[in-house]
């Protein structure tokens, strides 16, 4: 093989259309095995493209990393049962974002800004919003936070929950992507997470750093806030945690208060 043929890890990524990191990522997960210089270098072969570039494929189209090892050793009857299962995942959650699209143009119809029908956002936001809503009461709902979020929540109209809903939909989709490319907790990247995933609880109370560990804590134990996050709230609390720590909370004692 000659000189030409090897590529360093930005060569590469750049061929492959991924970041440095994602390369290194998939590296540490056993999907690709760059060579290495004498001094240490990763240096990456045609194969290692090629194989690289199956990876880039099976990540564009949703599949989890978790997953993707096996399709790249599978043989081609495996490979298309693989494929063939997945289209019918993403068709699933297709029919699902259709009737989420349905119950948006619904509550647009229904709702008038500063009166909001619950049926309405019981149909936006899903059916478990009213059982939250008097768990949280219950829980909260002697603290100034509570009355804050309430009247917050009085005032939003239909363009305002489309907005939180897409919000949270794409922090989620980010969190996602963040966590499969290997940003750690602490980076540059990961601290962004972490302040404008602050921004969106302070749109109902002031989000300092030690409740916002609190509520990233609650997510993981709560299953119910699994599939807002993606399955990706537990790598949303490593991020959290780390900052919390950086922001000189105590993370073994954090306080709602003061």
């Amino acid at each position: 093989m000659t000189e030409s043929s090897w590529y360093s890890i930005g060569e590469a990524a750049e061929a492959l259309g991924v970041t440095p990191k994602a390369l290194r990522h998939w590296e540490e997960l056993g999907l690709i095995e760059p060579a290495r210089t004498w001094s240490d270098y990763r240096v990456y072969s045609e194969a290692d493209l090629e194989r690289g570039a199956a990876i880039a494929l099976y990540r564009s189209v949703g599949v989890p990393l978790a997953q993707v090892a096996g399709l790249l050793e599978a043989s081609e009857h495996m490979l298309i049962d693989a494929l063939r299962h997945h289209h019918e995942t993403l068709s699933a959650k297709r029919d699902v974002l259709d009737r989420q699209l349905d119950a948006v143009m619904t509550l647009i119809d229904q709702t008038k800004k500063g009166s909001v029908d619950m049926d309405a956002m019981k149909r936006y936001l899903g059916e478990d919003m009213p059982a939250y809503q008097e768990e949280a009461e219950q829980r909260w709902g002697d603290t100034a936070e509570w009355s804050q979020s309430q009247e917050r929540l009085s005032e939003m109209g239909e363009e305002d929950f489309a907005r939180l809903r897409q919000e949270q939909d794409a922090f989620a989709a980010d969190l996602i992507a963040a966590r499969d490319g290997g940003v750690a907790a602490g980076s540059t990247e990961a601290a962004a997470l972490v302040q404008r995933h602050r921004e969106m609880i302070g749109q109902w109370y002031e989000a300092t750093p030690a409740r916002q560990l609190i509520l990233a804590r609650m997510y993981v134990a709560d299953e119910r806030f699994h599939e807002a996050y993606g399955g990706a709230q537990e790598y949303l609390l490593e991020l959290v945690e780390a900052q919390a720590a950086a922001d000189g909370v105590d993370t073994a004692n954090p306080q709602w208060e003061g």
